[in-house]
């Protein structure tokens, strides 16, 4: 509910008060603001209320929300709750001796977001339960990227001390999964060019910023989906048809490529689609 219409409900009962009518000499059938200025006492005096009620709703939804995603990602022995830790790990900074937390109490939230270098996590048990894999990234220059050698010697000393008992638990820490795509363009001649350039030279690769912009924005260890993929290009101002011919990926020390069947996950948890990977066949849509 807006400020606007709970200030509607109470100057709604207010003018419909038979003693408020009298002492005012309000005229039937005239709404609130008919009949008082807007500048008036008590116009003044229910917008603040109004706006203290909604600011109060406000504050109980947000404090629902809150709990709910500490209930959610706090819990002990789900996957979520590695997750959440992980992102929580401290390069350079000690544990407090027999507990799973740092003291934080004479760092700055800068000092602090600074050394919190694990910037993406998800945690996956394997099919079989015996194993939980974490996934995780670092961030550079608005790129994902592995952990660098000292910070996952100190990360997976961390995640021993704070695993629960009985865990096994493998980090995944690899470079993005490669993603290798072909499509064939339909374009409006009228906008395009044939190699995907707009004619009146705002943008030389629409198409390929789109197709960067699907990929590096799926969520860390999220699922990729080839329809989503070509939705993505539709939507390109002048692409009137967009194709997919294949889509394969491979990851780690991987040679071969492996189709994707509608939809995939990555192993690192992420992708990447270099130039030479990005194959775009433009045709005139005549």
């Amino acid at each position: 509910m807006t400020i606007a219409e709970i200030k509607a409900q109470m100057t709604d009962a207010f003018i419909a008060n038979e003693t408020v009518k009298k002492a005012y000499n309000l005229q039937a059938g005239k709404s609130f603001e008919e009949q008082f200025s807007t500048v008036s006492l008590e116009n003044i005096l229910f917008f603040i209320v109004a706006t203290a009620m909604w600011l109060n709703a406000q504050l109980f939804d947000q404090h629902k929300t809150d709990v709910l995603n500490i209930l959610r990602e706090n819990k002990a022995h789900t996957p979520n709750w590695y997750a959440t830790r992980a992102k929580e790990f401290q390069f350079g900074h000690e544990l407090v001796a027999g507990t799973d937390q740092y003291d934080n109490s004479k760092l700055t939230a800068e000092q602090i977001q600074a050394a919190q270098v694990v910037k993406f996590a998800a945690s996956v048990e394997a099919d079989d339960q015996s194993v939980l894999f974490v996934k995780v990234a670092t961030y550079n220059n608005n790129v994902k990227q592995p952990l660098n050698s000292a910070q996952l010697v100190a990360f997976t000393a961390y995640l021993g001390r704070i695993k629960d008992a009985g865990v096994r638990i493998t980090v995944v820490n690899s470079p993005a999964d490669d993603l290798r795509l072909e499509m064939d363009i339909y374009y409006n001649p009228l906008i395009l060019d044939n190699e995907g350039r707009r004619l009146d030279g705002s943008d030389d690769m629409p198409v390929q910023k789109a197709i960067r912009d699907y990929i590096s924005n799926l969520s860390f260890d999220g699922l990729y989906i080839n329809q989503s993929l070509v939705d993505k290009c539709q939507v390109v101002d002048g692409v009137e048809i967009a194709e997919l011919q294949q889509a394969s990926s491979r990851y780690g020390v991987q040679v071969n490529y492996r189709p994707i069947n509608a939809r995939s996950r990555p192993y690192a948890g992420y992708y990447q689609v270099t130039d030479q990977n990005l194959i775009l066949n433009f045709i005139a849509n005549e």
